[in-house]
């Protein structure tokens, strides 16, 4: 047998693993298991708790043996995170929309979140195709934190009502989603 042959053998069962692996082999990126990656970049187990569930609701290998490039758990969250912004999304405005006793205030403070929302999720979208994309993570950390200062507005808005609303904790879930998306892609090296 040629070496070309060889070669083209290993490649053919080298690359269904590399590909398992999730991995774009950027430099300096660690490849970690979910559970060590979630214990990495955790500060709280509140945090850590929430990364675990994502994880296992996205059907994530959580053997200590199957470990993905961090990128693909950065990814991995962050859509999760614009997954809720959806949902949340879709109460203020069905709340908006179908619930004529609507106290005026709550009406502005959901209109307000809803445009609060709307460049939030432009900012996790972009950083999604900032990862998807290449090994430059350039930028990541502000896109990260514009979407989160966008969220705050939302909260603040709704914390000014002095009482709790339907919408109200599903903004804090999505705070949390976004903060545990942003602390798997520091990992990276943002």
């Amino acid at each position: 047998m040629t070496t070309t042959p060889k070669i083209v053998i290993l490649l053919l069962v080298l690359a269904p693993l590399l590909m398992a692996g999730g991995g774009k082999n950027c430099p300096g990126v660690p490849w970690l298991g979910a559970v060590a990656a979630c214990r990495k970049a955790s500060g709280t187990k509140l945090i850590y708790d929430l990364c675990i569930r994502t994880m296992r609701e996205d059907g994530v290998d959580m053997s200590p043996s199957h470990k993905k490039e961090v990128t693909a758990y950065a990814i991995l969250a962050a859509q999760d995170a614009t997954n809720s912004y959806d949902r949340t999304m879709l109460a203020a405005s069905n709340q908006l929309e179908q619930n004529a006793s609507l106290p005026g205030r709550v009406r502005d403070a959901y209109e307000g979140c809803l445009n609060d929302y709307t460049p939030a999720e432009d900012s996790l979208d972009r950083a999604v195709e900032k990862m998807k994309s290449g090994c430059d993570f350039a930028g990541l950390a502000d896109l990260y934190l514009s979407g989160m200062t966008s969220l705050d507005s939302c909260r603040g808005r709704l914390v000014a009502l002095k009482y709790s609303t339907p919408v109200s904790p599903m903004v804090l879930v999505d705070r949390q989603r976004v903060s545990l998306a942003y602390m798997l892609a520091k990992l990276l090296g943002i």
